[in-house]
């Protein structure tokens, strides 16, 4: 290539000879003072992406679910199409775990190209999801540089698929609201798994599989109440468990609540929230899970004003939101030598956000009419 030279009008241009071809982009100027040029595109990364949290160790139970959310993969795979599969229900009960288990025992071997990750909780502000930036964080895990992710939602979207095109990817995202959130994340081979509180009609109406979570039931829930409470008495796990409804996290709530008070007993979490119950069988366990969590109106006054166990004065009250559970600053862990603790209520405190959740949306998950490929039993 010639030097820079002028046509006597002022313009400035360059010259190939012979044989040479310019590629990429081209700049034309008679004085260039300095240049920076951006870094050649690296090579896709040597390792595939693995994203996927790991599941917990704490796990008991669904067998049943696992084997479904597996079948439906393996069909799915199967495909030259993707394919979707939706786990829903309400928040607490598990839907995370769940595929956290099914992509370490199953799915892994099924998309050897890699596994990625996303909750959309962390990328939505006012309701809306910024699905660029979740894109853009895909593309950068797929070996796309920084100064090569475009930066409109379309092109990001196009170029997504262009280099996921030949891999076989396993796409987990966690708290779906709506079925373009869910469409914008399809790999064009592979799976995407999403899980949400509520099933989104349209994703199945495209042939995606739905997989609704149930709470866990007596055997499963005492099962997963031993493994963090080794030495408690089985009936009165039962009852935890089903003043819990269930929930593997209020379970976890209230179990954590009481690890922080060494000088308390499961016994304590069975009577506080137990307290003030009306009614026998199960609406009577759930109108008191009401009462507990104050969602009954004045109902969480009448409980406040229980009489309280024995105890030192003045002991302070924490919840688990507080995440002090050590007794540190204000309030302090008192003596375990003086007795059990005055804290009418705090269990509620502790749990109620979560059952509050639970108990509103204990409602049965409404399936579309899908076709075979679409509901796996």
């Amino acid at each position: 290539m010639s030097c820079l030279g002028t046509d006597g009008g002022g313009a400035t241009y360059n010259s190939v000879s012979e044989d040479a071809v310019v590629v990429g982009p081209l700049l034309t100027a008679q004085h260039i003072e300095g240049i920076q040029l951006p870094p050649a595109a690296p090579a896709a990364p040597a390792a595939p992406p693995c994203q996927e949290p790991p599941p917990t160790r704490v796990f008991v139970n669904r067998t049943e679910e696992l084997a479904r959310l597996r079948d439906a993969a393996l069909a799915l795979a199967a495909d030259p199409e993707p394919g979707v599969v939706m786990v829903v229900r309400v928040g607490g009960v598990g839907k995370t775990q769940l595929v956290a288990q099914a992509v370490r025992r199953e799915l892994t071997r099924l998309f050897a190209d890699g596994q990625l990750y996303v909750d959309l909780e962390d990328h939505r502000r006012d309701g809306a999801v910024d699905l660029a930036a979740v894109l853009g964080g895909f593309l950068r895990a797929l070996g796309v540089h920084k100064d090569y992710v475009p930066g409109g939602l379309a092109e990001r979207t196009a170029l997504f698929r262009s280099v996921a095109a030949p891999l076989r990817l396993l796409v987990k995202v966690d708290n779906v609201q709506h079925a373009p959130e869910a469409r914008a994340l399809v790999p064009p081979q592979g799976l995407l798994v999403v899980t949400g509180r509520r099933a989104l009609p349209s994703l199945p109406m495209d042939g995606a599989v739905l997989i609704d979570v149930a709470p866990l039931d007596e055997a499963a829930g005492t099962e997963l109440v031993r493994r963090w409470y080794a030495d408690a008495d089985e009936g009165t796990v039962a009852d935890v468990v089903r003043l819990c409804a269930g929930h593997p996290l209020a379970l976890r709530a209230a179990v954590e609540w009481l690890a922080a008070r060494p000088q308390l007993t499961l016994d304590d979490v069975v009577r506080d929230l137990t307290a003030g119950r009306y009614g026998t069988g199960d609406d009577g366990a759930r109108e008191a899970m009401g009462v507990a969590m104050g969602a009954n109106g004045g109902a969480a006054q009448g409980r406040a004003a229980a009489p309280a166990r024995s105890g030192p004065a003045g002991v302070g009250r924490q919840s688990l939101d507080d995440r002090r559970g050590t007794g540190e600053g204000p309030h302090r862990r008192p003596d375990p030598a003086h007795g059990p603790v005055a804290d009418p209520g705090g269990v509620h405190r502790a749990v109620g956000r979560t059952l509050r959740l639970i108990l509103n949306r204990r409602q049965p998950v409404r399936q579309p009419a899908l076709n075979r490929r679409q509901s796996v039993r």
